[in-house]
């Protein structure tokens, strides 16, 4: 009960937002279709493979996919609360990248016995498992992996869920000791690192897996024809976002002073670089909410401006955009990577709208660290580098890595730095070998 209670103080604003934010998905849920069909569609995402693109609108219906991110969601906010785990610019971040991928490869049953593996490793290092939360709740990136074996279809049926579970346990056990080490690959740059790390585990899996004869069958699923009805709720939760800022205070007497603090608080964030970790919320307090409303339009309109589909990938683009508002990305720094990217999409061989294409735009901005610290140019630079990256290195995992982009943004970051280095040595030295 203690726990609940402190819900209703000021300090636990960020919770109370997610709270908020998952009860408009479920509202939203049933507002999009009969709960027959809810029903129905929430058992058909359950049991998808859900590799890349894996498009939960497309293979459960509109109602069904809100569900699953609902539902995703409270289990989120609910570990949170229970871990008594404070609010911090890193999970709210990992609370938006959570949900905007429950549109688009994770749910509640492929992302379970991961998390439970990452608990299974805190036990055995006998650490708390507060000290490795961030990893159970980016270790979803490998939900894939577990779902290709549990629903392959080939063997018998209970044998394979209870594979594809114990391939979740195996997988959560070693995601932590793997992402740690990742981060010192791009120093930082990257702000995807779980991406990265669940990179280099999927592509060992999908070796592994091909070289036993299973074929990993690239997913097709691609919604489109929701555009007013996802552009409607993703500019609300800007604007509620926007409102949580502005309404914080409400029981407390708004002054100009206060005022002030926070919009000068809100500019100051734009000061930092985002390199990893920078926390904006525990540097800045609840202007960041400003700062993540702002970035949720901006991806919102990137996406109807290019004329392309507001589906479940799309939509985890611009979620994961919008948290990392909390946590490194403001639009000083994304900006320059979204317009490189933009660029890449207009001269590479596909359709400007083309999955991979919008996608890698919108995940181009895990790379924003190089704009914030070495200027718009270089930002161009890794965002346009970034979109061809991402176009091919998704095969090298066979699409069990949701977090691709991360992947791929790793290897931009690390062929990127040191040509920097040569340009701007004394900017380089500074961001590379200071924290």
């Amino acid at each position: 009960m203690e726990r609940i209670r402190i819900l209703f103080t000021r300090e636990y604003l960020p919770y109370k937002v997610m709270l908020l934010i998952n009860t408009l998905f479920l509202a939203l849920a049933f507002t999009a279709d009969s709960p027959n069909d809810i029903f129905n569609g929430f058992i058909r995402i359950i049991q998808s493979r859900s590799i890349l693109y894996t498009d939960y609108v497309a293979v459960g219906g509109t109602g069904a996919a809100l569900l699953n991110v609902s539902i995703v969601g409270f289990a989120t906010v609910m570990l949170l609360i229970i871990k008594g785990i404070k609010p911090s610019g890193a999970n709210i971040m990992a609370f938006w990248l959570t949900i905007g991928f429950s549109f688009f490869g994770k749910n509640v049953f492929n992302m379970m016995p991961l998390i439970m593996g990452v608990w299974l490793y805190a036990k055995y290092r006998k650490s708390s498992f507060t000290e490795h939360y961030i990893a159970a709740m980016f270790v979803a990136t490998l939900s894939p992996a577990i779902s290709e074996i549990a629903f392959l279809g080939v063997f018998n049926y209970i044998l394979e869920i209870i594979t594809g579970i114990l391939l979740g346990f195996m997988v959560g056990f070693i995601f932590p000791v793997i992402s740690n080490a990742s981060i010192k690959m791009h120093s930082g740059f990257n702000l995807y690192n779980m991406g990265f790390a669940g990179g280099l585990i999927a592509m060992i899996l999908a070796t592994v897996m091909k070289s036993m004869g299973i074929d990993i069958i690239p997913s097709d699923h691609w919604s489109s024809g929701n555009n007013f009805f996802f552009a409607v709720m993703l500019y609300s939760f800007s604007a509620v976002m926007f409102m949580a800022e502005l309404l914080s205070d409400l029981t407390a007497k708004r002054t100009r002073k206060s005022i002030k603090r926070d919009i000068v608080e809100f500019f100051k964030i734009h000061e930092h670089s985002g390199k990893l970790s920078t926390d904006y919320y525990n540097l800045h307090g609840k202007s960041v909410y400003v700062n993540m409303a702002l970035l949720c339009f901006f991806g919102t309109t990137t996406v109807l401006v290019l004329g392309a589909d507001l589906n479940g990938p799309t939509i985890a683009g611009i979620l994961t955009m919008t948290g990392f508002g909390s946590f490194g990305k403001h639009l000083k720094n994304v900006t320059p990577v979204v317009l490189g990217a933009i660029a890449s999409a207009y001269l590479n061989r596909w359709e400007p709208t083309a999955p991979s294409n919008i996608l890698a735009i919108l995940f181009s901005s895990g790379l924003a660290p190089i704009a914030g610290a070495f200027g718009p140019v270089w930002g161009i630079i890794a965002g346009f580098l970034h979109v061809n990256v991402a176009g091919f290195i998704g095969d090298i995992n066979g699409g069990l890595n949701l977090y691709n982009n991360g992947f791929a943004a790793s290897f931009v970051a690390m062929f990127l730095l040191p040509v920097i280095s040569i340009f701007k040595p004394d900017i380089y030295s500074h961001h590379v070998h200071h924290k």
